[in-house]
């Protein structure tokens, strides 16, 4: 079943060159582009503590999650990536072979958006899990993952956010953190920053 889903979404590539495009671009730079908003956030709502809050619990979590990856599943399973075992894979992205499980790519973005749909009250939540959905399918589009890789990245993104905000959201230790980033900023830059 992991084989023919596989085949079915890689199946997809070579198709149509904007496919292509959006499919690379998607399961290469995302990830990049997340991190800058995240740095922007930070700064452009530096007044607002329920960001940094925010922002700090999402950080932690994607930590936390890419460890539980790396050190407890990674070492439960291990496959290495479609192109290095199936014959006729659409690899459109260049990448080391090794272990495939998780996928790295599809615990960030679930980590960090599942934080930010609990934190979100717009209805602009809604497109943060469809986001982390499209990075894990386009991580399969350009042969570098299975789709147990995804479900698997996923569920330890969102299992680990979903702790990660039960027990940060109202921790004394993330209020210090945020003032402690405060004071180390109103240093540096001399910003009239509130601190709750």
């Amino acid at each position: 079943m992991d084989i023919y889903m596989f085949r079915l979404i890689n199946n997809l590539a070579n198709k149509s060159e904007t496919l292509n495009y959006l499919g690379v671009f998607t399961a290469k730079y995302t990830v990049y582009i997340l991190a800058l908003v995240m740095v922007i956030l930070w700064f452009a709502k530096r007044n607002d503590f329920q960001t940094r809050k925010m922002l700090i619990i999402a950080t932690l979590s994607c930590v936390l999650s890419e460890l539980v990856g790396k050190l407890v599943a990674g070492h439960i399973y291990f496959h290495k990536q479609p192109f290095a075992v199936l014959s006729g894979v659409n690899k459109l992205i260049s990448k080391n072979i090794g272990n495939s499980f998780p996928s790295d790519h599809t615990i960030v973005f679930f980590s960090i958006m599942v934080i930010f749909f609990i934190y979100f009250k717009s209805k602009l939540r809604y497109l943060f899990p469809v986001l982390a959905i499209i990075v894990g399918i386009s991580r399969i589009f350009v042969g570098v993952h299975y789709p147990i890789d995804i479900f698997v990245g996923a569920s330890i993104g969102t299992i680990i956010s979903i702790i990660s905000y039960i027990y940060l959201n109202n921790s004394k230790f993330i209020v210090k953190i945020i003032n402690l980033t405060y004071k180390v900023e109103n240093k540096f830059f001399n910003w009239n920053m509130i601190s709750n």
